[in-house]
């Protein structure tokens, strides 16, 4: 899965063994920033951490994003905004990476970013990538169609 925020900070201290207050601190940050780096996204109050807060995530407590995909697709830039790992996902076309990210981010999120990976992949290989991905991302909306209402498979 494409860690969320909330995820990386809540992996962070069960590592380190930290309290929210120590990661806080040994993030320089107030513990009220990271209570709200640590809220959901639907919450009036969540905040979203800066670049600089990821990467150190990343450096001192060795947690991505890319954690739970099959490459570190976020490699050298634990910071890297999600659109840009979409991309890179697009690119390799791995479908397990790909399922994960549509069940993440939503199949239309991912297809809106099908064009753009196109045109960064070379050009004697756009004709196959853009037949692989139309057949995965297919078989995901077909897949998705099915799932019991509610439920998204992972």
């Amino acid at each position: 899965m494409a860690m969320k925020q909330q995820d990386l900070l809540r992996q962070a201290m069960a590592q380190s063994g930290q309290t929210r207050a120590q990661l806080a601190e040994a993030m320089g940050v107030a513990k009220r920033t990271l209570d709200k780096w640590l809220l959901p996204e639907s919450s009036r109050d969540f905040r979203h951490m800066p670049e600089t807060a990821l990467r150190l995530l990343a450096n001192q407590y060795d947690v991505r994003k890319t954690a739970d995909l099959s490459m570190p697709y976020d490699w050298p830039d634990p910071a890297i905004r999600d659109e840009a790992l979409i991309l890179n996902v697009l690119r390799r076309a791995h479908f397990p990476d790909l399922v994960r990210l549509c069940a993440d981010y939503g199949l239309d999120k991912v297809r809106a970013c099908t064009d753009a990976a196109l045109a960064l992949a070379p050009v004697a290989e756009r004709g196959i990538l853009a037949r692989i991905l139309t057949r995965m991302l297919r078989s995901i909306e077909i897949a998705l169609s099915e799932a019991p209402h509610g439920r998204t498979p992972a």
